[in-house]
């Protein structure tokens, strides 16, 4: 028996697998693989008209669970319980997580899934063009533009954006401040697409400078590179080996962060590129971005990139 919950916010291995986002909500997935929804009764016609399965709608839901989990084993995400639902739960049950085996089961996308994510990209796209830096004084003003374009655009933000300007893009995660702009800009932001996420950075060397240009080509190249030679590759820690290669070779210092992340329901899920990762790459999405910082400023440049086993595109 299989268990997933939705508290109050968005939980993407609940979506996955129930196909719904239906808050406060409890999925059971039996070993024959029948599903059973359990909802709060203001909820019950909003699932009983989306949900493919039975829909049961409780008061304490604990009166029913007890029905289908008494005394079995059951497999549960532990990253999306709180200690006093597992508290609660351990009472009338074996818990096993499956934290891990879940994220690995979401690696691999299929082709709706991959084209939800391209529209979450090619919005972010269109995002980042409409850019106004002429009427934008300050970081916050960009921001501002970002989330006000994705309103307009009826989406949802994927992660609050990252708009940093000189010294500040020295700092990866930087917060959009008061700052007035500079000559150079670092924009970091991706919106969902039913529910999928895109995640892009640009950098704006606003005064053309020469240096600056040229280093941001070449991290441009460095991404150009790790895709053309990923049919080579297996393993999330190989990538992670060939970006170090990649860096030291266009000259730039060791990069601080991981070269990329997977991406998905969640800005950040599995392949994983830590130096030991073993997380397989093909038929997976994700994140790739060549970055450097310095003490003055910082540079990086990511796309969304699906590997099908025999080319890494660009989404």
């Amino acid at each position: 028996m299989r268990l997933f919950y939705r508290g109050e916010n968005f939980d993407a291995n609940f979506y996955y697998h129930a196909g719904v986002d239906i808050d406060n909500s409890f999925l059971l997935i039996s070993e024959t693989k029948k599903k059973t929804l359990l909802v709060p009764k203001l909820n019950e016609r909003f699932a009983r008209a989306k949900f493919r399965g039975q829909v049961l709608h409780f008061v304490n839901p604990f009166d029913i669970l007890q029905k289908y989990i008494k005394g079995k084993t059951v497999f549960v995400d532990f990253c999306s319980l709180n200690a006093i639902m597992v508290k609660k739960l351990q009472k009338i049950c074996k818990l096993v997580d499956t934290s891990e085996e879940l994220m690995e089961g979401r690696a691999i996308k299929n082709i709706s899934e991959i084209d939800k994510i391209k529209q979450a990209v090619i919005h972010t796209r269109e995002m980042f063009a409409s850019l106004d830096f002429k009427s934008a004084k300050t970081e916050q003003d960009v921001a501002k533009q970002l989330l006000i374009k994705t309103i307009e655009m009826g989406l949802e933000s994927a992660f609050e954006p990252i708009v940093s300007t000189d010294k500040n893009t020295a700092y990866p995660h930087s917060k959009p401040t008061n700052k007035k702009l500079g000559s150079f800009v670092l924009v970091d932001y991706g919106v969902k697409y039913q529910h999928y996420c895109s995640d892009m950075t640009r950098c704006f060397v606003l005064d053309g400078d020469r240096k600056k240009n040229q280093e941001y080509e070449k991290l441009k190249n460095v991404q150009q590179c790790i895709c053309d030679e990923m049919p080579e590759l297996k393993f999330g820690k190989e990538v992670t080996d060939l970006a170090h290669k990649l860096m030291k070779k266009a000259g730039f210092p060791d990069m601080i962060h991981s070269i990329g992340h997977g991406i998905g329901l969640e800005v950040h899920e599995f392949p994983r590129f830590g130096k030991k990762s073993v997380d397989i790459i093909k038929k997976t999405t994700m994140a790739i971005e060549p970055a450097f910082y310095t003490s003055k400023y910082g540079m990086r440049y990511e796309n969304v990139i699906y590997f099908d086993g025999k080319k890494a595109r660009i989404l």
